[in-house]
């Protein structure tokens, strides 16, 4: 447990940069190793959260994930992506992602922006995702590229990354901090204080009293550790109170010599760390937790993060017997103020353990997940929801421990990690990654650059060019319209045929308030959202949005029953072969109900697919299959009668 010198520390990288060129020995100790092939090979769970980055800031522009080209994004009420985000400031009225760039600004160094409890609700707006600027200001869409953070997008093409995972609260550090160490925010299933939705819960200011899972680890004879310096003298050294264990009353009357004090409150620094991997003594489970200076907070660098984050992984890498049994899971406790455009999933009113203040607890915004371990070597994209406590539920399936503080709800949204690995097929080969002393010389450099300035003119981001090989998911969402002509009803049907539980937010996009409503389904389960078109001039039109680009949108005015001089079009779509992306089709029924012939057209968004013009006559139907493009499509169906009639389909398809 020394201190670990900057000399050690710089040096650490430069021997790790020799094992990155090849690890002698992996092979062999591969061959004589008797592999489970499954979850049973996990010996060892490290786990490092750092500090407020959002998925659209660092990876925005990485291919193959739900960056800056997703076509299935939110369209705001405007009519407008969501990636234009209104701003009253500029000329044009919207502000577009624009690049931090590295090159010519100190946006290595930048600073945070607000993301506290209020600001992150507002800018979210129930699903409406349009008040980023007015609650963030205006650097909150700024963004990176693979050339500022050159190590993060390495690691993401070596290994996983997820871009469905979300921070557990819509809101700070800490109480995302302790949904990873626990499970909740508080007071769990045996505590009197909570949920906290601010930063009240610090070292000194212990408060929370619930039990932890390191505890429950503990009473289990499961061995743990955190790896921190709560002693240090200054930025280099210290943990800057982000282990969530010292938040809790318990820790600091443990006994100095109890495990649960030692392994918790005393110093265990990367010296350790390194030690442990090398002499095969490393925990089940470790949580590191990084100084300030190399954290990742807006205030700090993502070059020194990075460092930091290849020290322990050189030290992983190291030991071939303890590299081939660990699986190394890096994420961020929140996103700062920083932009992220995807949805996230939030409960129903009234659904237990996940309202604080009127709100909902969360989720909070996307912020990156890597998933790093011989299972999950090669580039992949996993899309499934996951927040902080799936951490806790991957660490379950590896101890046999669970966490009762978990909600119900978070257990049917989001999974437990398993979708991200193949322990079939591993693959021990460890990868080349950037220099990372020279990018913390970079990153020095940078401070003599000017503050980021804002674009004088704006264009949309493209991301990199190319696909990523998608972990197959185990979702199978479905959702689809029917039209009561006597009553105006329109009832759409969300529908989960998956094994896990799925989650649609519903937005209006016409006469009522622009603002989201959630649907939890469990799996093999469904539910209903019904439009009331008696009530908006028999016109309908809203858009539901789900995990891994799921779309759909509805759009029309509704024929009363008799009026028989007109089409009255409608489409009903049915997926054909389920569970087979590389045959699957998208099976469209074009039904004219009304008195005169109709053209349907069906236009492709996105993926593969030709437009399509097909008449059909007055009482009749017709069917038209769609193939899907290695398992996703995206079409719209418009009809030519006048009346806006329009549905939209986007999905993914999955093996299984």
């Amino acid at each position: 447990m020394t201190e670990i010198s900057r000399r050690t520390f710089i040096g650490t990288t430069a021997a790790g940069a020799a094992v990155a060129a090849g690890l002698p020995g992996t092979a062999e100790a591969a061959a004589r190793d008797a592999r489970q092939g499954s979850i049973a090979d996990v010996k060892h769970v490290v786990i490092l959260m750092q500090e407020n980055r959002s998925f659209d800031h660092y990876f925005g522009t990485l291919n193959g994930v739900r960056g800056f080209g997703d076509r299935q994004a939110t369209v705001l009420a405007s009519g407008d992506s969501v990636f234009r985000q209104p701003d009253r400031g500029r000329k044009e009225g919207y502000l577009l992602p624009f690049r931090m760039d590295t090159t010519k600004y100190n946006a290595q160094n930048a600073g945070g922006l607000p993301h506290d409890w209020d600001t992150g609700h507002s800018a979210v707006n129930n699903g409406a995702m349009d008040k980023w600027v007015q609650s963030k200001g205006e650097r909150t869409m700024g963004y990176f590229t693979r050339e500022d953070i050159p190590y993060q997008y390495a690691l993401a093409d070596a290994f996983t990354l997820c871009d469905g995972y979300f921070c557990s609260l819509n809101g700070p550090t800490d109480p995302n901090r302790l949904y990873l160490w626990t499970g909740t925010a508080g007071p769990g299933v045996d505590g009197t204080t909570g949920p906290w939705t601010d930063n009240t819960p610090v070292t000194n200011n212990p408060v929370a009293d619930w039990t932890t899972y390191a505890e429950r680890l503990e009473q289990a004879g499961i061995t743990w550790r955190v790896y921190h310096n709560p002693d240090g003298s200054d930025d280099r050294n210290g943990d800057y109170d982000d282990n969530a264990l010292s938040y809790f009353k318990q820790f600091h009357e443990f006994p100095k010599d109890d495990p649960r004090y030692i392994n918790a409150m005393t110093k265990w620094d990367l010296t350790a760390f390194d030690k442990h991997c090398k002499d095969g003594t490393l925990p089940t489970v470790s949580w590191l937790v990084a100084p300030y200076l190399f954290c990742e907070h807006p205030n700090a660098s993502p070059d020194y993060g990075a460092h930091w984050v290849n020290t322990a992984l050189q030290s992983l890498f190291s030991n071939p017997d303890v590299w081939k049994h660990t699986v190394f899971l890096l994420m961020y406790d929140e996103n700062d103020g920083y932009f992220d455009h995807v949805i996230p999933p939030f409960p129903e009113p009234g659904t237990k353990d996940e309202f604080a203040n009127g709100k909902p607890i969360g989720l909070g915004s996307r912020v990156p997940l890597w998933v790093v371990s011989p299972w999950s070597r090669g580039g992949w994209v996993n899309s499934q929801v996951f927040d902080h406590t799936s951490v806790l539920r991957f660490l379950e399936r590896v101890t046999g421990v669970r966490e009762p503080n978990i909600s119900d709800w978070r257990r049917t949204v989001c999974g437990d990690l398993t979708s991200c690995f193949d322990f079939a097929k591993p693959d021990y080969s460890v990868p080349g990654l950037p220099d990372t002393v020279a990018l913390m010389a970079k990153a020095d450099a940078n401070n003599g650059l000017p503050p980021v300035e804002l674009p004088a003119e704006q264009s949309m981001p493209a991301q990199e060019e190319g696909r990523r090989r998608h972990r197959a998911l185990p979702y199978r969402p479905w959702a689809d319209v029917t039209v009561d002509r006597t009553t105006g009803k329109v009832t759409c049907t969300l529908t989960n045929d998956g094994s896990v539980g799925y989650h649609f937010t519903v937005l209006p996009n016409i006469a009522q308030p622009f603002t989201g409503t959630p649907f939890t389904v469990p799996p093999r389960s469904s539910r209903t959202h019904v439009w009331d078109a008696a009530e908006t001039d028999g016109r309908y039109d809203f858009s539901v949005y789900g995990a891994d680009g799921f779309v759909r949108r509805y759009s029309g005015t509704v024929v009363r029953e008799g009026q028989d001089d007109v089409a009255v079009p409608s489409v009903t779509a049915r997926l054909r072969q389920p569970g087979r992306p590389d045959s699957a089709t998208v099976e469209l029924e074009l039904r004219n109900s009304g008195g005169t012939d109709v053209a349907f057209t069906v236009t492709p968004n996105d993926f593969a697919g030709k437009e399509q013009t097909v008449w059909v006559k007055a009482g009749d139907r017709t069917r038209l299959a769609w193939r899907t493009d290695e398992g996703r499509y995206d079409l719209t169906v418009t009809a030519g009668t006048g009346t806006r009639f329009a549905q939209r389909y986007a999905g993914t398809v999955h093996a299984g």
